[in-house]
């Protein structure tokens, strides 16, 4: 009777807590029908309560992972699961290897189980067995559970347990003893007496959500409505961590301001909330299971994070079909009904969170290793919380010397001889071992110079520029950073840290005039650098690493501008190779530069006779090419010479980068505001064959994954999502080895775990760390993703992938002084 009570007190208008009684701990438990893990564990140690929330006769069941030493849970995203306590969550007692808990249904094909410990003793699971049944009532009635029969909580419970019991005898059969054991902990409760203090104090008023709403729009965008939805509106509280209602029927409506121009508008009977031109910058983000839309919305002073919550079915596919056209539309500027059935259902996929991949390859299935590099990534995390403490005291001293850095980076240059070249791998061999023998006092000497986060120069003219680009090096351990006419060359030491090794001051072609390089790729087994200057599209320049400066000039057509070059296999680097892929905005060729005025092999080139507007390329390790266009078309080729052997439609976004396997599996393109991961393998096909080998079947075009940032942990960066060129890293050694994606936006640097990702389908699981300026590029270092290089506008740095973690509130929020938070 006390613990009833007490839970009552906390539940029913009590001000002690938000959040209710609590089985403080115990096991949560994740079963979901047809995944590879039927059960999983979710949290090893956590607590279940009851949370009351902001909208009357509404409540959670949330389960919370439980703190381990050191940690501060309110800083954490990710570390909880609730659920909106009503009948359809079929909660019901449950045993688990003897011990006793609660089991219940999330919406969509997953059950959650939490197991108690011996603590939760049987009066106290009947408590909360009871509360969450009135919770229940109270929602389908929308009144206070007090004004209940005694019969109505007591029947909640009942039906739950009978439905339960129904498919156990549906999954088993059960003998007498097994049926007894199972009825058992189920049997129903008594009614309690209600507690008159209670009773009162649930009458009385509930104070409304304190939060900002964004300004109210001065006028709604005017013109034809293509799609209204209705549904409850909820706006994400970056203080508390989680989306609260703000009103509970909101009308969200397309309107179609001119051609091809859409603008979305959300208002109730009360007031206008947002009108907005349906653009990449919203980030929406589309799930079925929840009949949901979460999208961002940007006004002059901050960020914000929208979710509406449709009230049927039927209003999330008109709202989920008209938002995607309306996407298609602006950003192709042509009628949706131009595309094919097939091509509008890839689109309607890339849009929706909760879309299923093809199934992993049955050698990652079984992977020991796997496991081994999950267990050292949390060593690693381990390791690094310990090392953070010291970062945290050394900070305040880094912010002091930050305004200084540029300057000491460009006298760091200055003393840098501009015409010593680098080592290639003639000099390599033939290195002394007295010079080893010396290496590690020169290396103490740099590092006194520069630190093991060094940067590249300013341009000796003007002293303006910054760092632009970034290629790492296949073979000696060498990375190149363009930083105005100038090259920076970084060196990788054993420890995975990177120091600054020499310099090449002036990049001046065969007759002597500078430039600023617009593209950099390092070829023939790291000797050289393949250099263009974007004011001279129709030439490539070859530097040679070992003198310092560019050699041969390669005029490739005289009528054909090259945009793009890329290896002629993804390791083609590593090799004597000299020839290269090259792109002009229609055409994809093999470009040779031994041949004489037109370099490129006629044999090996495809032209579109239409503007294709390609932008982008990457190969695999046979040869076939993956190419982007600013359309947001991905044209994947089997060799050079010939037409496309698919083609996956543009979602409209142009396609700022590509990269692919080395198995030519999986393909990752770059947008603007999200990744978009394509599965490339052919379904049904005995061969195994992938869309380089042989065209999709019409109807069934792969289904792509966007990986994205979630709308929430965008309002507190402050800012619009601009990714910079994805990659996966390096690995010619073994095949199919490639385990992570590597971006960046602004100052954060985003990676993804490729497995977690087609082993949960989630596209929103990311690590993530934010540097104090904006990262201009990045890469792993080859041959591993244990570190990657991140390039700055005025420091070159090399970080442990065990450094990036799941996003926080600390993490996420902008640090610099024009924070918009």
């Amino acid at each position: 009777m006390y613990a009833l009570r007490s839970l009552s007190k906390l539940v029913w208008g009590a001000n002690e807590s938000a959040e209710t009684f609590k089985l403080t701990s115990g096991v949560l438990y994740e079963e979901r029908a047809g995944a590879k893990v039927a059960r999983k564990c979710i949290y090893k140690d956590s607590e279940l309560c009851i949370r009351k929330t902001s909208t009357p006769y509404q409540y959670q069941l949330v389960a919370i992972r439980a703190l381990e030493e050191g940690e501060d849970l309110s800083d954490s995203l990710d570390d909880e699961r609730s659920f909106l306590i009503g009948i359809e969550l079929k909660f019901t007692p449950t045993i688990f290897e003897g011990a006793h808990g609660f089991r219940w249904n999330d919406v969509g094909e997953s059950t959650y189980e939490f197991i108690a410990d011996e603590s939760a003793t049987k009066s106290v699971r009947e408590a909360f067995a009871m509360a969450v049944a009135r919770c229940a009532w109270e929602r389908k009635h929308r009144r206070e559970y007090t004004e209940a029969d005694a019969g109505e909580i007591k029947e909640i419970m009942d039906r739950a347990e009978d439905e339960e019991l129904e498919r156990l005898l549906d999954s088993v059969k059960l003998d007498d003893a097994d049926m007894e054991a199972a009825v058992g902990p189920m049997s129903p409760m008594k009614p309690q007496p209600v507690d008159p203090e209670v009773a009162a104090a649930a009458a009385a008023p509930i104070a409304p959500p304190t939060f900002d709403l964004p300004t109210e729009p001065a006028e709604m965008a005017d013109g034809e409505i293509t799609v209204s939805a209705l549904g409850e509106l909820y706006m994400f509280d970056a203080p508390s961590g989680e989306f609260v209602q703000v009103a509970k029927e909101v009308a969200l409506t397309v309107v179609e301001v001119g051609k091809y121009e859409y603008c979305m508008n959300v208002a109730s009977n009360d007031r206008s909330f947002t009108s907005q031109v349906i653009e990449p910058e919203m980030n929406a983000v589309f799930n079925h299971d929840h009949g949901s839309l979460i999208w961002n919305y940007f006004d002059q002073n901050r960020a914000y994070s929208f979710s509406m919550v449709t009230v049927d079915e039927k209003h999330y596919e008109a709202l989920h079909q008209g938002m995607t056209r309306a996407a298609y539309e602006t950003l192709n500027q042509e009628s949706w009904n131009k595309a094919t059935v097939a091509s509008q259902d890839y689109i309607l996929d890339a849009y929706e969170e909760d879309v299923d991949m093809l199934p992993e390859p049955e050698m990652w299935a079984s992977d020991e290793e796997d496991e081994e590099y999950e267990e050292e990534e949390v060593e690693e995390d381990e390791e690094y919380e310990e090392e953070e403490v010291e970062e945290d005291e050394e900070s305040d001293e880094e912010d002091e010397d930050e305004e200084s850095d540029e300057d000491e980076i460009d006298k760091i240059f200055s003393r840098a001889p501009g015409s010593q070249g680098v080592k290639t791998s003639r000099e390599v061999e033939t290195e002394s071992e007295s010079e080893s023998e010396s290496e590690s006092e020169d290396e103490s000497e740099s590092e006194g110079e520069s630190g093991t986060e060094s940067g590249a120069g300013a341009d000796s003219g003007s002293g303006t520029a910054k760092n632009s680009k970034l290629a790492v090096g296949y073979k000696h351990g060498r990375s190149f950073v363009v930083r105005g006419s100038r090259i920076g060359v970084f060196r990788h030491t054993d420890g995975d840290e990177i120091v600054f090794d020499t310099s090449i001051n002036h990049v001046d072609d065969t007759r002597g005039r500078e430039f600023t390089p617009s593209t950099m790729m390092l070829h023939e087994q790291d000797s050289a650098l393949v250099l263009q200057d974007a004011q001279r599209p129709n030439e490539l320049f070859k530097m040679d690493l070992e003198y310092g400066k560019v050699v041969e000039e390669w005029r490739v057509h005289e009528d054909v501008p090259t945009v793009a070059v890329a290896p002629t296999t993804k390791y083609a680097q590593m090799t004597g190779d000299r020839t290269l892929v090259g792109l002009s905005h229609n055409m994809l060729y093999r470009i040779d530069p031994r041949l004489r005025d037109n370099m490129i092999v006629q044999d090996q080139q495809q032209a579109y006779v239409t503007k294709s507007h390609f932008t982008t390329a990457a190969a695999t390790e046979s040869g076939a090419v993956a190419v982007g266009s600013a359309k947001g078309e991905i044209r994947l080729f089997d060799r050079l010479g010939v037409r496309a052997k698919t083609v996956l439609p543009a979602l409209g976004e142009p396609i700022l980068g590509i990269d692919v396997t080395s198995d030519g599996r999986y393909v990752v393109a770059t947008c603007k505001t999200y990744l978009l991961l394509v599965d490339t393998k052919l379904p049904d096909d005995a061969n195994g064959r992938t869309g380089f080998m042989k065209a999709f079947p019409q109807a069934q075009k792969p289904a792509p994954k966007r990986l994205q940032l979630k709308p929430e942990h965008v309002v507190y960066m402050g800012a619009p999502i601009a990714f910079t060129p994805a990659k996966f890293n390096q690995a010619p050694d073994a095949q199919g080895s490639e385990k992570t994606i590597v971006t960046s936006t602004g100052p954060f640097v985003v990676t993804w775990n490729l497995r977690r990702v087609l082993g949960t389908g989630r596209g929103d699981a990311y690590h993530i760390k934010q540097y104090q300026d904006t990262v201009v590029a990045d890469n792993f270092r080859f041959g591993q993703d244990r570190s990657i290089v991140v390039t700055l506008p005025n420091d070159v740095q090399s970080v442990k992938r065990s450094q990036l973690a799941k996003p926080t509130r600390e993490s996420l929020m902008i640090r610099s002084s024009g924070s918009l938070l």
